[in-house]
């Protein structure tokens, strides 16, 4: 494939900022609202603050435009629309809108386990039916043989099955006395907001790289094989 031919990447430093970007939006606009709120108040005159119990909310409302700025951007840049980040985006953009309009908590809550429970399926689903759909979530990032395919997506749907289950346990267990209808004040909704930004992003990546031995093995095989 001539080099004209080949699809444009994101930079490493673009691709963290499409990745997390949208993620410390939401961070920002969850834990640091009230002091966000409180220069604005300054800076305009007007009295600004946000009602207890609404911080999901307005994260959610500051979090959704930053995400499709970085879906955008990603689209422009690279001329096509990565799959993962389109299934993310639907996801997200569907559950996310569903959130704000009916002012219920719970879609969001389970917008992980929906989005895990997705992977998991389509990546067993598609080793059923013959079909490996782990490389066209990794889109060319490496070349391994079909076998270590087939391994590699059998760990990754276990993965995204464990997150799923560990997501519905959590968020229920958390909201447990919470009226998430109501959008009143929720004593575990930060702890699962926490959870959810750094908990399943630090076991993500932690699996991601405990399969750098691997990979790197049967992409030397590969590479000896195309060699050939």
């Amino acid at each position: 494939m001539s080099d004209a031919a080949k699809p444009k990447r994101l930079s490493q430093n673009a691709k963290l900022a499409v990745d997390l970007g949208p993620l410390a939006v939401f961070f920002i606009a969850y834990f640091m609202g009230e002091r966000v709120a409180g220069l604005l108040s300054a800076v305009t005159g007007r009295a600004l603050s946000i009602p207890e119990g609404q911080e999901m909310f307005v994260a959610l409302g500051a979090f959704l435009p930053a995400f499709a700025v970085a879906f955008a951007y990603s689209v422009w840049k690279e001329r096509r629309i990565a799959p993962m980040l389109l299934v993310n985006g639907v996801i997200v953009g569907v559950l996310g809108t569903i959130t704000l309009v009916l002012q219920n908590k719970t879609f969001f809550y389970m917008k992980p386990t929906v989005l895990y429970a997705f992977f998991a399926l389509a990546l067993g689903g598609g080793l059923v039916a013959g079909r490996n759909f782990l490389k066209v979530l990794f889109d060319g990032a490496f070349q391994l043989p079909d076998e270590a395919w087939r391994t590699l997506t059998i760990r990754y749907a276990g993965f995204f099955g464990i997150l799923a289950i560990a997501n519905e346990i959590a968020w229920r267990y958390l909201t447990r006395e919470c009226d998430l209808a109501g959008g009143g004040e929720c004593a575990g909704e930060a702890v699962w907001v926490n959870l959810k930004l750094f908990g399943f992003t630090a076991a993500s990546l932690l699996f991601t790289a405990l399969q750098a031995p691997f990979l790197s093995k049967h992409m030397k095989e590969a590479d000896a094989s195309s060699g050939a």
